[in-house]
């Protein structure tokens, strides 16, 4: 090892998601998605927000969906001036049980 290399100490990392049988349900991505519907009331602003298409939000929100047999999120259309998005209970639930675990995990996890 070279001198001039940092020396940086050692971290457990980890990665974070949620399953129903062996499919995966919801981590880290859609955890950040659903969270910016839930701050900017906006599929299309929390798509921009977290670099993803708007296609893809879309998709992703879908499969939670149908992996929960109920809806994350409730839409108003109107548009620009009128519409919306709400992150509904079950989204709620989802990510309040997300970021507990993860917070959990991380303090587990300290060294």
């Amino acid at each position: 090892m070279s001198s001039s290399l940092k020396k940086e100490k050692i971290k457990p990392a980890f990665k974070l998601w949620f399953e129903i049988g062996d499919d995966y349900v919801f981590g880290e991505g859609t955890y950040g998605l659903l969270d910016e519907i839930r701050r900017k009331k906006s599929i299309s602003a929390a798509a921009r927000a977290t670099h993803m298409s708007y296609r893809h939000a879309w998709d992703l929100i879908k499969e939670v969906e149908k992996h929960l047999g109920e809806p994350v999120i409730k839409t108003q259309k109107g548009g620009k001036y009128g519409g919306g998005s709400e992150v509904t209970g079950a989204g709620l639930s989802l990510l309040t049980s997300y970021k507990k675990l993860k917070k959990k995990m991380a303090n587990v996890c300290k060294l």
